[in-house]
C-alpha cells in the first residue's frame, strides 16, 4: 500500500530574534502538550500537523542553520538539549526534530546555488531521507546530471520535509553519491510499522526515474571536504567547523535518554497512589510503600540523570571545540561515540526498571512508561549506538 502525505508547514517569518535560552526553554514548555498527544502519535504512527509547526515556530528548526537563511547560528549543545526535553514528552516528535535539524548540515555541504534553492524562499524547508548507501539503485549519467531510481526506507521525518537525500552508487566502481530531490518527486511506501518510535514517518521513500541536476549531486566521500570549504560562505557559524557526521550534538542518543527521564517523571507523580496486585488471591498494596520500589526507582532515575548530565556535557565541549575552529581529535570523537552508546544503554536499563516497576497496567500499549520503554528499545537499535562497535573504536583510539 502506498500513500502521499502532504507537508504544511509554509513559508513564514524566520525566528530570527530568539537566543538559545528561548529556543531550549521553548523545548521544555512543549513537554505537557506533547505528553497528551504521545499515544495519538504512537497510534497513528505520525505526529500531527499542528505539533510539526509549533516545532517550527520555535525555532527548533533554525537552530542549525546560518544567518544568511534566517537561522539562529546555535551550537550542538542546544540541540541535544532541545531534543532530550522533547522526548521527555514524546520521543518520536523530538527524533523528528533531531533528524531534520541534524540534515541542515548536509545541506551545507552542497554548493550555494542548493542551498538557495531549498531556503531562499523558505527558510523553515527541511531535508529528510537514508544518506546509507543503497547498492540497489541505479544513478545513470546524463546531460546535465542523473537519472536516479531506488528505494530508501527508515526515512524520518519524511511526512513533513519538502527535500530528500539519497545515497546511491555511480559509475562501474559503485562509488556512492549523495543526491538531493524535491519530495514531490518521490513516492511514499506507507511501510512504518515498528513496536517503538512508530510517530517518526520512517517510511520508506521512492523515486523513479528522476533527473537530479548536477549541482545537486556529489561523492558521498566529499561531504566532509565540502562542508570545510563552504565554511567561506557562513563565517560566523562556529558550527560548521563540528565533526560530520556528529556525534557532539547526541542526535539519536538523547531522545533515548529524554524518553527514559520523562517515563522516570510520570512514575515520580504517580506512585503516590498506584498500586499492584498484592498476590493471586487479590488484595492491593501501595508501590510507595515498598522498600524495593524505592530502591530500584532510586537507581533508574539516578541513573537516567547522569545520562543527562553527560550529554550536556560531552555537547557542550563538542560545541566549545567548534567555536574554537579547532578539529575534533579521533580521541574525542571515538569517546563520543562511546558515549552515545552509553548513556543509551543506560536510558534502556532504566525504563526497562520502571515498566517492571509500575507491573501489568504498563503492558497497555497507551501506558506513558509503555510509549517510553518500547521508544528507547528502537533507540538502541541504531547502527551508531552499537556498544560494542563503538567501545572498540574508543580503545583504538587511546590506545
Amino acid at each position: 500500500m502506498t500513500t502521499v502525505l502532504t507537508p504544511t508547514n509554509s513559508p513564514r517569518s524566520a525566528p530570527t530574534n530568539l537566543s538559545a535560552n528561548d529556543v531550549v526553554q521553548a523545548s521544555e514548555d512543549l513537554i505537557p502538550l506533547l505528553r497528551e498527544r504521545a499515544a495519538e502519535v504512537d497510534e497513528r504512527r505520525r505526529i500531527s500537523d499542528d505539533t510539526y509547526r509549533r516545532l517550527g515556530d520555535a525555532g527548533f528548526f533554525h537552530v542549525l542553520k546560518p544567518k544568511k537563511y534566517g537561522g539562529l547560528e546555535l551550537t550542538e549543545h542546544e540541540h541535544a538539549r532541545i531534543a532530550m526535553n522533547l522526548a521527555r514528552g514524546c520521543a518520536s516528535t523530538a527524533w523528528v526534530f533531531s533528524i531534520l535539524s541534524s540534515d541542515n548540515m548536509a545541506i551545507l555541504a552542497y554548493p550555494e546555488e542548493v542551498q538557495e534553492e531549498i531556503w531562499g524562499e523558505d527558510s523553515f524547508a527541511t531535508l529528510a531521507g537514508n544518506t546509507n548507501l543503497n547498492p540497489k539503485a541505479t544513478a545513470t549519467r546524463v546531460k546535465g546530471g542523473y537519472r536516479l531510481t531506488g528505494q530508501w526506507g527508515f526515512c524520518s521525518g519524511s511526512d513533513f520535509s519538502e527535500w530528500l537525500i539519497f545515497n546511491a552508487p555511480v559509475g562501474d566502481d559503485g562509488e556512492g553519491h549523495m543526491f538531493i530531490v524535491p519530495k514531490d518527486e518521490a513516492e511514499t511506501i506507507d511501510d512504518w510499522y515498528p513496536t517503538g518510535m512508530r510517530g517518526t514517518g520512517s517510511r520508506t521513500m521512492s523515486v523513479k526515474d528522476v533527473f537530479v541536476p548536477e549541482h545537486r549531486a556529489q561523492a558521498t566521500r566529499d561531504t566532509v571536504r565540502k562542508l570545510k570549504e563552504r565554511r567561506a560562505l557562513h563565517p560566523t557559524f562556529s558550527t560548521m567547523w563540528a565533526t560530520w557526521p556528529s556525534s557532539g550534538r547526541f542526535p539519536f542518543a538523547a531522545c533515548a535518554v529524554g524518553a527514559a527521564w520523562g517515563a522516570a517523571e510520570h512514575f515520580a507523580s504517580t506512585v503516590g497512589t498506584s498500586t499492584r496486585v498484592a498476590g493471586a488471591l487479590g488484595g492491593a498494596v501501595r508501590l510507595a510503600d515498598q522498600d524495593y520500589v524505592a530502591t530500584e526507582f532510586g537507581q533508574a532515575e539516578g541513573d537516567v540523570q547522569m545520562a543527562r548530565l553527560l550529554i550536556e556535557k560531552r555537547s557542550f565541549e563538542a560545541s566549545e571545540r567548534a567555536r574554537q575552529r579547532r578539529e575534533s581529535t579521533e580521541q574525542e570523537i571515538g569517546r563520543d561515540l562511546r558515549d552515545n552508546a552509553l548513556v543509551t544503554r543506560t536510558a534502556l536499563r532504566s525504563v526497562q526498571t520502571i515498566f517492571s516497576l509500575v507491573g501489568a497496567k504498563a503492558g497497555r500499549s497507551d501506558h506513558p512508561v509503555s510509549i517510553a520503554k518500547r521508544d528507547v528499545e528502537m533507540i538502541s537499535h541504531h547502527v551508531t549506538l552499537n556498544w560494542r562497535q563503538n567501545t572498540v573504536r574508543y580503545l583504538a583510539a587511546v590506545s
